[in-house]
């Protein structure tokens, strides 16, 4: 359902802000490199959930579109067969 590279920018961002705490116990907490891979790890995990998110809503109001096509298709075939056995009944009676 979901992209290729949506889910592996999801991956790598949740595994730079997964590593980015690592990174600051190491390098110090005031460390720029611990902070950037922390910033951009955010920002790629957002990014990808927005996506996901987006997609999801589609393919939701796409379901419901097509529930409700089959809801119809239903109704109207209930009608035929109905239609069709009122007629059936009809012209037995006339002979």
């Amino acid at each position: 359902m979901l992209e290729l590279e949506t889910l592996l920018a999801f991956g790598i961002g949740a595994g730079l802000v997964a590593l980015a705490p690592a990174l600051k116990a190491v390098l110090g907490k005031e460390n720029s490199i611990a902070a950037a891979v922390g910033s951009t790890g955010r920002k790629l995990t957002k990014s990808s959930l927005k996506v996901g998110l987006v997609v999801v809503d589609k393919a939701t109001s796409a379901a419901k579109v097509v529930g409700s096509g089959l809801a119809e298709v239903g109704e109207s075939f209930g009608d035929i067969i109905a239609e069709a056995k009122t007629e059936l009944g009809q012209s037995k009676s006339e002979t």
